[in-house]
């Protein structure tokens, strides 16, 4: 049999429609087939919760091999295609791990810290809005959970400093190194965990990791998060000490 059929006018082989009758309008009929000549093979529109009949034909869908995914189109809101490793779908069910670490330099003197006193980079000019874990969350407004801390000291003192971490979801006020520590009614309720540490003798210098902590947070206004450093012993620091705080996350979204 030929592989065209023609058509005459008036008279000649039907074709089949679908006869639209509230709009008196006929709409042919198109089968989507394999495109090997003389193929019987088409493609169909399967039911939800129709049973799988073997030998179904279907459209394959292609995904692109990326060793690293990457965003591929233009914009957000783009169309995409999937990307694919080693035949496996890039996807993140336990969220995007990120590890940020900032240094807070405390200044040239040895001054005596009290208990409850402020661990800061300035005695008048703090680093304005607290300290600044850049990207914590993926985009503005973004959630995560920190699941660890470390603390480290570049100091090796005989009485050794327990502290605190606090961590803010937005821009808090800085406060000046060895005073009072205290935030506002307004910024504590930014707060969105209190992380206590105590650091053991590493030899030339001290740390402390602190695991399982869960906290959730959601950023507000930026990606960011904030932290402030609090002395929970009397201590006597170095000059120009440095701590390091390094904060591990699961970014959500």
């Amino acid at each position: 049999m030929a592989d065209d059929v023609p058509i005459t006018a008036g008279v000649g082989t039907g074709i089949v429609t679908d006869d639209i009758s509230n709009a008196n309008r006929h709409y042919q009929r198109v089968k989507i087939s394999d495109g090997t000549a003389d193929s019987e093979i088409h493609l169909k529109v399967i039911q939800e919760d129709a049973a799988h009949v073997s030998g179904d034909s279907g459209l394959m869908t292609f995904a692109i091999r990326t060793d690293a995914p990457v965003n591929r189109s233009g914009a957000d809101g783009d169309y995409e295609a999937l990307q694919i490793s080693n035949g496996l779908l890039w996807t993140a069910p336990l969220g995007f791990p990120k590890t940020i670490s900032v240094d807070v330099t405390r200044p040239a003197d040895a001054t005596a810290y009290a208990a409850g006193d402020a661990i800061s980079n300035s005695t008048t000019a703090p680093t304005t809005g607290g300290f600044t874990l850049t990207g914590a969350a993926r985009k503005s407004g973004g959630s995560g959970i920190i699941t660890d801390i470390c603390v480290m000291t570049s100091n090796d003192p005989t009485t050794r400093l327990s502290g605190e971490v606090y961590i803010f979801n937005q821009s808090v006020t800085n406060i000046n190194d060895n005073t009072a520590f205290g935030v506002s009614d307004t910024e504590i309720k930014t707060c969105v965990g209190v992380v206590p540490f105590s650091f053991f003798d590493a030899g030339n210098n001290g740390m402390s990791h602190m695991t399982g902590l869960n906290i959730l947070f959601t950023c507000s206004g930026s990606a960011d998060l904030r932290f402030l450093l609090r002395a929970r012993n009397t201590y006597t620091p170095a000059s120009g000490e440095v701590f390091t705080v390094v904060v591990k996350i699961l970014q959500l979204d």
